[in-house]
């Protein structure tokens, strides 16, 4: 059957990027739909037994899932930039809210800069971005006493420049 999946491809997909276009598909995922198209055809178990006759209709069946699919994560993905979008312009309704703040974590940046560049990764990691200490340990490939020892050193130097420039007590 591959061969007649071979000669069919030659012989529909223009049809099938067609049917995409029609329907409102951009043309640069009609194309990758067509692929998805016959990739799922030539995976399928139906293959060898539909007739040869019927072979262009099993393929537009195919092609209308394959489009179903891609709507229905179109709409996800939509739906999740909606509320990507809302969240980041609530955040820098805040950000923007309080220039102060910016200059107080431009000062921190410039801190935590200071350290070693190991030190800054892990501090970055656990504070910017919500990792555990037993995380960071997996992400940069170290073990994790060794994390918390560097996290506790770094925070010590970090509270110390901070006090020397009269920002805590």
């Amino acid at each position: 059957m591959s061969a007649d999946l071979t000669e069919a491809f030659r012989r529909e997909a223009g049809g099938l990027l067609g049917f995409f276009i029609k329907r409102g598909v951009p043309a640069e995922d009609a194309a990758d739909l067509v692929s998805d198209t016959f990739l799922a055809a030539w995976q399928s178990s139906r293959t060898s037994t539909v007739e040869p006759d019927l072979l262009r209709a099993w393929l537009f069946g195919i092609a209308r899932k394959t489009m179903s699919r891609y709507r229905r994560g179109r709409g996800r993905r939509s739906a999740l930039s909606d509320r990507l979008r809302t969240t980041l312009a609530a955040e820098l309704d805040t950000r923007q809210a309080s220039a102060a703040d910016d200059h107080e974590l431009e000062h921190v940046r410039s801190l935590i800069a200071r350290l070693p560049e190991i030190d800054q990764e892990i501090v970055r990691l656990v504070y910017w971005d919500g990792f555990t200490q037993e995380e960071v340990a997996t992400v940069l490939g170290r073990p994790a006493p060794a994390i918390r020892a560097r996290l506790s050193r770094a925070r010590k130097v970090l509270r110390d420049q901070l006090a020397e420039t009269g920002d805590i007590e």
